[in-house]
């Protein structure tokens, strides 16, 4: 893809792997992050200004970097600090207009997340999880918590989630829909 004549914009992004916490600022383009996890002509994304942080021990620091290269498929989720950081509204499917709010419960090998997913139409998990060209879930009001290490605890506005690192996922229609 020819990304010359494409606006960018720095945001910051919160990163979590299965080892690491990666704390920095990522390019991306009106697509916001989602386009850029999107982006099948790249396995990986690069984040500047990167602070590295083991997740067994959240809280030191072990490495400061100008750019830090992170594999896509290895990205458990990103967090951001502002919602229109994700991209475009929703997971948007044809013929539906009216998006429901679930509160969602979803577990992998080693983080357990709660937060707001946005549906349009009837919910549907087969095309939850395998529908779409899109790897990475957006997910709001989300917070985060490693399941080993509990001391990992993080809350974002906005995170993308790894859908193919999904252990267990469980939803529950909230009660104030618009």
């Amino acid at each position: 893809m020819n990304r010359s004549g494409l606006t960018t914009r720095i945001i910051p992004a919160h990163i979590l792997t299965a080892s690491y916490r990666i704390l920095g600022e990522v390019k991306v383009t009106n697509t916001g992050l989602q386009g850029l996890l999107t982006d099948n002509t790249s396995s990986y994304i690069i984040v500047t200004e990167a602070s590295l942080a083991r997740v067994r021990n959240p809280n030191s620091l072990i490495k400061e970097m100008e750019a830090v290269r992170v594999l896509k498929d290895h990205i458990h989720s990103a967090g951001l600090k502002r919602r229109q950081d994700v991209g475009p509204k929703g997971l948007k499917r044809a013929g539906y207009e009216r998006f429901h709010r679930f509160d969602v419960q979803i577990t992998n090998a080693v983080y357990e997340y709660n937060g707001i997913l946005e549906w349009f139409g009837p919910f549907d998990f087969s095309s939850l999880i395998s529908g779409g060209n899109w790897d990475f879930l957006p997910l709001y009001e989300t917070s985060v918590r490693s399941i080993e290490h509990p001391d990992l605890y993080v809350t974002a506005p906005a995170m993308l989630l790894n859908r193919r690192h999904i252990a267990t996922f469980q939803h529950e229609l909230r009660k104030d829909v618009e």
